[in-house]
């Protein structure tokens, strides 16, 4: 078995390393730069957690049950995390990934290969909880007083706590499979997590988090802890984890052996129940899995039904828009980041409405200024989402481009239009209805929209040039271009523009934030001295996007990606 896994382990430390080498030769100014932003904010992260656990435990009477019931909480939500993550990961790796057919045919024992592929869905599906969830119960625990060996222990009950939504991720896709197409499977898990995530989205922001920040912040975390009766659940394993956490650090060793057994027990039950379900379905269902590959009865006659769309494909005009809205209709990880949008349109306009009348001795319309960078943030992520990712998606087609005779001008701007617009219409109209919640009047409100329209549409012109600049047709997942380099960079340049063109909006505004900035070595902006600067910032940035644009359509011609 340790033979396997050499083999095994080799072959993908092999693509790791290559695929790291390659993109640090291309680039290595800014792949060092985006390691060290990385790193800062890590580091900001552990930071800020040693400083909210120790103003909990310094909390007079209750300060260990408050962080003990914290962490219970956050223990429970990681499960369904986890589980949100593993669904489509399982399906993928199990049925779906690329490599498959070469892996079957590899000299080792079935036993290795499935615990093997379990453990890239395990580590795919959970590194963000293990990288941010176990710095948190290591502190806990240090500050907790446990023993020395407690902090590596609680770090240890976490991943294993982590595997069982994994498990029952993978045990559930091969039974499904077993009746239902993988692809169409993989279909319904993608939409489905989405579904829940934006529900978890908005759940979140309903119960309103701003509440326990301040004044008797503790006192309403601490009472809203007591309704959360998780307790009631012993059958969770998260419970007992949390148990185990809670009598470790208070060095009650009896009740923590009990549930050391009860998930050691579990877990070793469920790791026995995927390897039976491995062996009686996923080992006589390979040809399933070869077949949803090479995407063998996915073709169906209703997908050659004669639409609106399929006719507007043979018109030369508009054939790239009728292409890129028919291929986003058939894919269901495009169509259903819908539910997402309309998580975030009812998450924004929430929050509006419990936005102080006065805020800091300032005018509504002030805050709205201020606020329109919260909208150029989620400008950037739909751009980053859909116009970014857009030119990945199409995959290994784009190739057929070199020969098509619309040309790439015609094929960029399907983007523009198709994703790009939309995008846009999106950003107005969530800065349009929360200014008239907000009863703003109508300068006010066009003043803002000029801002938003500004902000979105230089994000877009990002977007296009880095999206053709990164572009990766070789990309298993597109949606994973946004965790690339290119798409690093394109949310560090949106979030930096962003800062600047809210400052400059609040400083034209409001004297007193004018006076503070200029402190900062920042120009008077007031009255008529904004011209210059604006004029020169939006010349700046419409010869940055026409150069990135530019430098991509040569990208693109040149084919060299």
């Amino acid at each position: 078995m340790i033979r396997d896994f050499l083999l095994l382990g080799r072959l993908n430390h092999a693509q790791v390393k290559n695929r790291f080498l390659v993109n640090f030769r291309a680039r290595p100014v800014v792949f060092i730069g985006l390691g060290l932003f990385g790193a800062f904010f890590y580091w900001g992260y552990i930071k800020l957690s040693i400083m909210l656990l120790t103003f909990i435990f310094q909390q007079p009477v209750y300060g260990l049950l408050l962080a003990s019931r914290l962490l219970q909480i956050l223990l429970v939500i990681s499960l369904g995390v986890g589980l949100m993550s593993s669904l489509t990961n399982a399906i993928a790796h199990f049925y779906m990934s690329r490599d498959l057919e070469f892996q079957f045919g590899l000299p080792v024992n079935f036993n290795s290969w499935a615990i093997y592929r379990f453990s890239q869905v395990y580590m795919q599906s959970n590194w963000m909880l293990l990288l941010f969830g176990g710095p948190f119960i290591w502190i806990y625990l240090d500050l907790a007083g446990a023993p020395w060996w407690a902090p590596p222990f609680g770090v240890l009950i976490l991943a294993m706590l982590a595997s069982f939504p994994t498990l029952f991720s993978a045990i559930l896709c091969m039974l499904l499979v077993k009746v239902f197409p993988a692809k169409r499977v993989h279909q319904v898990f993608l939409v489905l997590t989405i579904v829940l995530v934006a529900g978890v989205i908005f759940l979140f922001r309903y119960l309103e988090p701003e509440q326990f920040i301040g004044p008797g912040g503790l006192d309403r975390f601490r009472g809203f802890s007591d309704v959360i009766n998780l307790d009631a659940y012993q059958w969770n394993p998260a419970t007992w984890a949390a148990n185990i956490l809670a009598a470790v650090s208070g060095r009650v060793w009896g009740p923590g052996l009990e549930y050391s057994l009860y998930l050691t027990g579990a877990f070793s039950g469920a790791c026995l129940l995927f390897m039976g379900v491995a062996h009686r379905v996923y080992r006589r269902s390979w040809d399933r899995a070869l077949q949803s590959l090479s995407g063998e009865g996915d073709i169906q006659m209703r997908h050659a039904d004669d639409t609106f769309l399929s006719r507007a494909l043979t018109r030369p005009a508009w054939a790239q828009e009728a292409r890129e809205i028919l291929l986003f209709l058939r894919d269901p990880s495009q169509w259903s980041q819908i539910f997402v949008l309309l998580s975030l349109l009812g998450l924004y306009l929430f929050s509006v409405t419990k936005l102080p009348k006065n805020p800091f001795g300032g005018s509504l319309y002030e805050l709205a200024l201020g606020n329109s960078g919260f909208i150029a943030f989620i400008s950037l992520s739909l751009v980053s989402r859909f116009v970014f990712t857009s030119f990945s998606n199409d995959g290994q087609a784009i190739w057929l481009m070199k020969t098509a005779p619309d040309g790439w001008g015609r094929y960029v701007r399907g983007k523009f239009l198709v994703f790009g617009i939309p995008s846009l219409g999106f950003s107005l109209a969530l800065n349009l209805l929360s200014g008239v919640l907000m009863d703003l009047g109508n300068w006010e409100l066009f003043v803002l929209g000029l801002g938003v329209f500004w902000d979105t549409l230089f994000m877009i012109g990002l977007g296009l040039g880095l999206g053709m600049l990164f572009i990766d047709p070789g990309v298993d997942n597109p949606l994973k271009m946004i965790v690339s380099t290119g798409g690093f960079l394109l949310m560090a340049a949106g979030l930096f523009v962003t800062f600047i063109h809210v400052l400059l909006r609040l400083s034209f505004e409001s004297p007193l934030v004018n006076e503070l900035l200029m402190h900062l070595y920042w120009p008077d902006v007031q009255g008529s001295k904004i011209i210059p600067y604006a004029v020169g910032l939006g010349l700046f940035e419409l010869g940055t996007v026409v150069f990135l644009v530019r430098r991509g359509l040569e990208h693109l011609r040149r084919g060299d990606f």
